[in-house]
């Protein structure tokens, strides 16, 4: 079976947390590591879930599953349990990895909250510790993102600030009416102070602003799965979509009728086939 080493907790502990704990594995099989992260308002976990063949001297790509609410909540299913139940993680030979945050994430550094940010929890603090802890590639062809709503959009702007160190993004029925519309001005201006601070934060964070100013350096591969799904988030994944043709991103983009907001709806599988592939 393979263990953390004790010698990982030390050096681990000086890249952007206090603490780390040893795993706990719980029924479905997943390591739970408890984290207290300088970027977060209190305790989160970070699950893990290995394949069942795994070998601790071999090197595996990372699935990086992006959760869409704060700390353990799963109104919207559970995406490690999704990847488990089709076994992605076997199939392709996947590292899969749930972080958690203290607050509903939008994958943003909050210019005003210190303990709202979440680009440098994962960047700074899940990153290594999962690079230090496992044999994940470290580099960016070794890193996948994954999300939805919320998670689809953290999953998109972590790739576009961050082209070297992630390699493909797969984002469905993303939450992309705070960027495009159409949402009322006096809620999204709260909803940009409540998630990102101020607005020229949120600007940083904006994907069409990303695609135009950021879009090129994802080169000439398909990098983006942009999943657009009916229903009120439709018009903003058109207007997402015609800008990456504009701007020449090369991506993949598919629309199909509305599915329930769910991890479980039926999307992931095609979803990791573009991550993988």
């Amino acid at each position: 079976m393979f263990r953390v080493p004790c010698w990982s907790l030390i050096v681990i502990s000086l890249l952007g947390a206090t603490a780390f704990t040893a795993p706990k594995v719980d029924e479905n099989g997943f390591r739970i590591h408890v984290v207290d992260s300088d970027y977060q308002s209190g305790e989160t976990t970070i699950r893990v879930l290995l394949p069942d063949n795994f070998v601790a001297d071999k090197s595996y790509r990372v699935l990086y599953v992006l959760p869409v609410i704060e700390h353990d909540n799963r109104r919207h299913g559970d995406g490690l349990m999704e990847v488990r139940k089709h076994g992605f993680h076997n199939e392709h030979d996947l590292i899969c990895v749930a972080p958690e945050f203290t607050h509903m994430p939008w994958y943003a550094d909050h210019d005003i909250n210190p303990h709202m940010r979440d680009e440098s929890h994962l960047l700074k603090v899940v990153l290594p510790f999962i690079e230090k802890t496992y044999p994940a590639i470290p580099s960016r062809s070794g890193r996948l993102l994954m999300g939805f709503s919320k998670s689809g959009w953290g999953a998109f702007t972590l790739l576009l600030r961050n082209a070297e160190v992630f390699h493909k993004a797969a984002g469905w029925d993303t939450g992309i009416r705070v960027d495009t519309g159409p949402i009322e001005e006096t809620d999204r201006e709260e909803r940009i102070q409540l998630n990102f601070g101020t607005a020229a934060n949120f600007e940083r964070y904006r994907i069409s602003t990303l695609i135009k100013e950021r879009g090129e350096t994802l080169g000439s591969d398909s990098r983006i799965f942009y999943y657009n799904t009916e229903g009120r988030r439709a018009a903003g994944g058109v207007i997402i979509h015609q800008l990456m043709v504009e701007e020449g991103v090369p991506h993949r983009y598919v629309y199909e009728p509305k599915r329930e907001h769910r991890w479980g709806s039926g999307w992931i599988p095609q979803a990791v086939a573009f991550l993988v592939e």
